[in-house]
């Protein structure tokens, strides 16, 4: 059962009422069959938000008038984007507070990397004494941090009080049985900082198996222009103007549009860290990339969220997943179980966005298409009631988060490369304004070709021809 509110022309509602869905879902357009509410067949849309932070469906072609009742504001794209904010923090955060949905693909991972140091002890190429040296001195300092706060930490204290064998049992542990975040980062860091590092990696050389399957999915999973700071497309944030260490669940900003009506907080995370969406802003000057103005087309046309950029640890997390997964061991359910693992470290713990993270999961098989979410989540989760309780908080999201209002209907290939102002939030929208492309609401589906050159942004015919188009998938998975 799932409560919705929606569009009531009754004076005695204050603009909507309130109904419930036996099956969780809003009606869809089916021709010829009686819908669920009131009159008529139609499919459903976000229309407007309550003072509470409510959202109120219309049916479609009656989303089209302003509310002026109750307090209403129109569902937006600035709307839709704290929205979207609100609802990937939840999901992050149950991703790792719930262990028990990935601890399948957890320990899956976590069995083949002790196996692998297990061999290179036995076959005498390292011992226990050289082994616990070279954890130490490669990731010691990550998870004893000297008073530093970085995500997945196992304490603030330096690592030269706690000394070698401490460090290695607490890390060992962790490892085992810590939290989610620990575990993914674990996984990343013993691959890219131990076994296989470059210089001074410990593994059996370079026909081993394992490293070469981790070296070959670098490229496809860490692509050059993720790292290159002039085609990533974010800008470092002055550290003045950071909010510092602090718990706030998720990818939420303090200056999101709700904040003042709802709060943006929806959780906590377990320890105090410096999230990535307060220290990078959006680059609207880089350099052009194909790969990366493919990547910001997505996130523009269905207004998805910047965090910090394209997610390179999420590359490096599935290359470490992968390489210990040699006999097709990180497939389905697992390894969307594994990706969720990852969902939790990086959107709960606050260092990038859904799309971040899932654009590039999706170059190793990952089910995902820009702006859903059920295809990408693992059946543990799905079948859970905390997936219930999300999908019905956030159904405009969950359910109809791939057909959303747009807030910059350009492409990468014709976006104005000198809107320096774009980097906030507030000065984007004003940007907008000027160029009197806010006035429209533009809908955007997945299926949908380019829109042609010849299109002018922001184009009454070109908005209604989209969404009568998109009308029809309202509501797909």
């Amino acid at each position: 059962m799932a409560t919705f509110f929606l569009r009531s022309y009754d004076a005695k509602d204050p603009g909507y009422k309130r109904v419930e869905s036996p099956n969780g879902l809003l009606p869809r357009f089916v021709p010829g069959e009686p819908a669920i509410y009131g009159d008529g067949d139609g499919a459903f849309v976000p229309w407007a938000i309550t003072p509470l932070g409510k959202v109120v469906y219309a049916r479609f072609g009656e989303d089209r008038a302003r509310p002026n009742a109750g307090g209403l504001r129109l569902y937006d794209g600035f709307v839709s984007q704290d929205r979207r904010r609100l609802a990937e923090s939840a999901l992050g955060l149950y991703a790792l507070n719930l262990p028990a949905l990935t601890k399948s693909a957890l320990d899956h991972v976590t069995g083949e990397l002790l196996a692998y140091i297990d061999r290179l002890i036995y076959t005498r190429t390292t011992t226990p004494k050289a082994f616990k040296q070279a954890v130490y001195d490669g990731i010691g300092h990550y998870y004893y941090t000297n008073g530093g706060q970085g995500f997945g930490r196992i304490s603030e204290l330096d690592k030269k009080v706690v000394g070698v064998d401490r460090v290695y049992q607490g890390i060992m542990g962790a490892l085992k049985s810590g939290r989610v975040d620990q575990r993914v980062g674990l996984h990343e860091t013993f691959c890219r900082k131990v076994l296989f590092d470059s210089a001074k990696g410990v593994n059996f050389g370079p026909g081993d198996p394992v490293r070469k399957t981790y070296e070959s999915y670098g490229p496809v999973l860490r692509q050059d222009w993720f790292d290159d700071k002039n085609k990533r497309g974010r800008l470092d944030i002055p550290k003045a103007q950071q909010p510092g260490s602090n718990t706030f669940g998720g990818v939420m900003t303090t200056q999101q549009g709700l904040s003042d009506v709802v709060g943006g907080n929806v959780g906590q995370t377990a320890v105090p860290r410096a999230r990535g969406v307060d220290m990078f802003a959006r680059d609207v000057n880089r350099t052009r990339e194909p790969a990366a103005d493919d990547y910001y087309d997505d996130l523009d046309t269905r207004n998805l969220l910047f965090g910090a950029g394209i997610s390179g640890t999420t590359g490096t997390c599935l290359q470490a997943a992968l390489a210990f997964s040699q006999n097709g061991g990180l497939t389905g359910e697992r390894l969307k179980q594994y990706v969720f693992a990852i969902i939790g470290y990086l959107v709960g713990g606050g260092m990038h966005s859904f799309h971040e993270s899932l654009g590039v999961a999706r170059k190793v098989g990952m089910p995902y298409f820009p702006g859903k979410y059920i295809p990408s989540l693992p059946d543990s989760f799905l079948a859970a009631a905390e997936f219930r309780n999300w999908r019905a908080e956030y159904y405009d999201i969950a359910i109809l988060g791939a057909i959303h209002w747009r807030a910059q209907p350009w492409r990468s290939a014709v976006a104005p490369q000198s809107c320096a102002e774009g980097r906030d939030l507030a000065a984007l929208r004003r940007a907008f304004q000027r160029r009197g492309v806010l006035s429209d609401a533009v809908w955007s589906a997945p299926s949908h070709p380019p829109r042609s050159p010849s299109a002018a942004p922001g184009s009454l015919a070109l908005a209604a021809e989209q969404k009568r188009r998109d009308v029809g998938d309202a509501g797909g998975f």
